[in-house]
């Protein structure tokens, strides 16, 4: 099937669902379980909302960073407040405008990620600053910080160069600052545990294996770099048997995270972005049509 604007916006929409529904996902909200105060359908909603923004992002007449923010702002027209998708957001804006100029997807997403401006990186603190979404405390250039903005004018900062300052700890900048490196790697992968396990649980393996690998960069925001490898060594203790053990074992693990109150979204962030890469390049879900 030709990749037409609507069906790229399609995919990124796919992506989020898929992701979002994936069950035992320890640790995230998904179709079995809501948290106290972000529920499913808010995550519905901030995936919806964000489809014409996706689709725009495709047509290629838009900057990133104000995609970023009307996707974001899309959130509030339907009464949503919480930090939903805002990492998800972040990567896929970029990946959806490149899937729109066709050619090798990855070589459009460095392009698309390089020829970010100011202007894209101001977009971004707003977006950031109406998602309430946390990140790790950094010295310079703090996205909680205020005059952050005016810094990022007089030393004219690009959204790439601000991403590049926070890759040390934030894995979804990592991925801007690596040409959307682990995100191609981790999407090869989930193709081969879809075609081997089906959507759910080859979505589920490929989370658990992605926690595993890298420490979440959420978890470390929120209770420290110590608590993040500890929750990546759990995830691990998991794997390496029979695929329904393991699925059992991420049941008993979800409700020890979620007791804990530890989300490792960034990794949901992550597969979600494979999801994206593996519906554009048809390793997934293919097309039977020409």
């Amino acid at each position: 099937m030709k990749t037409t604007p609507d069906r790229i916006a399609q995919g990124a929409l796919l992506s989020m669902l898929l992701e979002l529904s994936s069950t035992p996902k320890p640790g995230n909200v998904d179709r079995s379980h809501d948290f106290e105060e972000i529920k499913f359908h808010h995550f519905l909603i901030s995936a919806l909302s964000a489809y014409p923004v996706f689709r725009d992002a495709a047509l290629g007449g838009e900057p990133t960073g104000a995609l970023i923010l009307r996707a974001v702002s899309a959130w509030r027209g339907w009464g949503l407040s919480q930090n939903t998708h805002f990492g998800t957001i972040a990567l896929l804006i970029p990946l959806a405008k490149a899937a729109g100029r066709g050619g090798d997807l990855r070589e459009e997403a460095v392009r698309v990620l390089e020829e970010t401006t100011v202007e894209d990186a101001v977009e971004f603190y707003a977006a950031f600053r109406i998602a309430g979404a946390r990140v790790a405390e950094v010295e310079d250039l703090s996205l909680q910080d205020p005059a952050s903005k005016d810094r990022l004018l007089s030393e004219k900062r690009t959204l790439l160069d601000l991403m590049r300052l926070s890759s040390g700890h934030d894995l979804v900048a990592r991925e801007w600052s690596t040409g959307f490196e682990r995100s191609f790697s981790i999407s090869r992968i989930l193709a081969e545990k879809v075609a081997d396990l089906g959507i759910n649980d080859g979505v589920v393996i490929s989370y658990i294996e992605a926690l595993a690998e890298v420490p979440d960069g959420l978890v470390a925001s929120k209770f420290g770099a110590a608590k993040a490898v500890e929750v990546s060594e759990r995830a691990r203790s998991i794997l390496g048997g029979e695929v329904s053990e393991t699925l059992r074992l991420a049941g008993k693990l979800d409700d020890e995270f979620i007791e804990e109150d530890v989300n490792p979204g960034s990794t949901a962030d992550l597969i979600a972005a494979a999801l994206f890469i593996a519906l554009m390049e048809g390793a997934i879900l293919r097309s039977e049509e020409g």
